[in-house]
């Protein structure tokens, strides 16, 4: 006997100002009747001790910029945070192009996938993604996000079993994995492919206690590349994360939360790593009371680093905190406040010197660092104020305002995706500038979202300093803007 659980699926009306924001993407709303069989499907379809549950999740985005930091002028041979080129802030350059001052794409992000139970003891997810894109405006690389034009690849393919009362929980497989609030380890879904781990997960929960150890493979073990040394020629150990998560929350009002991670990277790397002994330790405090939800967290690295002929020590700091209070007001406004820091180089040219470059690991940034992405939790602080409200429940309208700095003035400057924008030398000023974002999100039905976002930088004397040393001309400003459709079940 087959059984389909079904739930109410809700459908509010479509406002005006619905009508304004969705008016380009009116072909994906027409499908009410594709809508209805997902949100009945969403329970799942249970055959004897087995349940079956789709997972659908199709993402359509288009994106300007202006004056992007990422792509034209300098192209560094890597994006690893504490890969630097001899006597210098930066990784060896690879390229040199011409700046841009228009960018735009449209990309398509689309993942079809299963959940299977079975008798409420094990479970197995597989969800195939295709991230593409569509159209590229000149300047784009060729290591975009998507892996070039598009790559076609298992997002999450991974078995777990676990207790009938959820005691003890063991995932192994590609699974998607986000610790805290993503600052050091997230799974990075506003990016055009998202992030996953090929990984065995642990896990422990008692009452308001949690437990997670978890072993990843970020780069596999093969032939060293050439310019290895001789004594290590041969078959190289590759790149693994090991961590461990505890999480008590004895109150709404108060919780905490300790991370541990440590990466052991040796060749063969990808550029996004170099080899190095890594570890960094976080502790965070939250918690939600009467309308006022707050964080704050810090966090210490430790390590050796690779360099020419000999290795350098790591010691690097980090801190990050925000608070967020929902009034009574009409609209549910809310006012907010946020700020981070994180350690740079002090003398970015000393090749045998301690590093102090902060590494936040395998950041979800986006969350955190403005909207337009163009400053991650390396070598920075910030200090902004936001604003929020939300007229009905299809609509949530966020004003957020920023002044960013670097640490250190010398030192690399890193996107969100900790992309190295550039490094000018004889730079004296810490300021990058100031960032203003305005962010609409409209859902007018529970499985339909869409979201408009402009992000707006003023460029200070240090982000002038850095961007036209990279080769990316004189700037005053830089702004983007973007559009999402998604539809999705559950």
């Amino acid at each position: 006997m087959v059984h389909i659980r079904a739930r109410r699926f809700r459908v509010a009306p479509m406002n005006r100002f619905f009508v304004a924001v969705g008016a380009g993407v009116a072909v994906l709303l027409s499908a009410g009747a594709a809508r209805a069989q997902l949100a009945e499907l969403a329970e799942g379809v249970e055959v004897g001790a087995w349940t079956f549950r789709p997972l659908i999740d199709v993402r359509v985005r288009g994106e300007y910029r202006h004056a992007p930091v990422h792509t034209g002028g300098d192209e560094h041979a890597s994006s690893a945070v504490l890969r630097d080129a001899d006597a210098s802030a930066l990784p060896v350059l690879a390229a040199e192009g011409p700046a841009v001052d228009h960018q735009w794409l449209v990309a398509e992000r689309a993942r079809l996938g299963v959940e299977v139970l079975y008798d409420d003891v094990a479970s197995a997810r597989f969800v195939l993604q295709d991230a593409r894109v569509l159209g590229v405006a000149p300047g784009i690389g060729a290591g975009a996000d998507t892996g070039g034009l598009g790559v076609l690849e298992p997002i999450e393919a991974n078995v777990a079993v676990h207790s009938d009362d959820d005691l003890v929980t063991f995932r192994l497989g590609r699974q998607r994995v986000a610790w805290g609030e993503g600052r050091l380890l997230g799974d990075a879904d506003f990016r055009a492919r998202g992030r996953a781990l090929d990984a065995a997960k642990l896990g422990f929960h008692v009452d308001d206690f949690d437990l997670e150890m978890l072993g990843a493979l970020l780069a596999p073990p093969g032939n060293l590349p050439p310019e290895a040394p001789v004594a290590d020629a041969g078959i190289g150990a590759g790149a693994q994360l090991y961590g461990l998560r505890a999480a008590y929350r004895p109150f709404p009002y108060f919780g905490f939360e300790i991370v541990a991670l440590g990466r052991v990277a040796r060749e063969p790397l990808p550029s996004t790593l170099t080899p190095s002994d890594v570890g960094v330790a976080d502790a965070r405090f939250f918690g939600d009371h009467r309308g006022v939800v707050y964080s704050l967290e810090g966090a210490v690295e430790l390590g050796r680093v690779a360099s020419y002929g000999d290795s350098r020590s790591l010691l690097a700091f980090a801190a990050a905190g925000q608070v967020l209070w929902t009034t009574s007001l009409p609209g549910k406004l809310a006012f907010g406040a946020f700020g981070a820091y994180a350690s740079g180089e002090e003398e970015p040219a000393d090749p045998l010197g301690s590093i102090q470059r902060f590494d936040p690991i395998l950041p979800d940034g986006h969350a955190h660092h403005g909207y337009l992405d163009v400053y991650g939790w390396s070598n920075m602080f910030d200090a902004g104020l936001r604003m929020e409200v939300v007229p009905d429940d299809l609509v949530r309208l966020a004003l957020a305002g920023a002044f960013v700095g670097l640490a250190q003035p010398a030192d690399r400057w890193s996107t969100e995706s900790l992309e190295p924008v550039g490094a000018a030398p004889g730079n004296e000023s810490r300021v990058l500038g100031g960032e203003v974002d305005l962010e609409l999100a409209v859902e007018p039905w529970e499985n339909v979202r869409f979201d408009v976002g402009y992000g707006l930088f003023v460029l200070g004397a240090g982000g002038k300093a850095v961007l036209e040393a990279a080769g990316r001309g004189s700037r005053d400003v830089l702004h983007g803007l973007s559009l999402d459709a998604r539809i999705h079940a559950p």
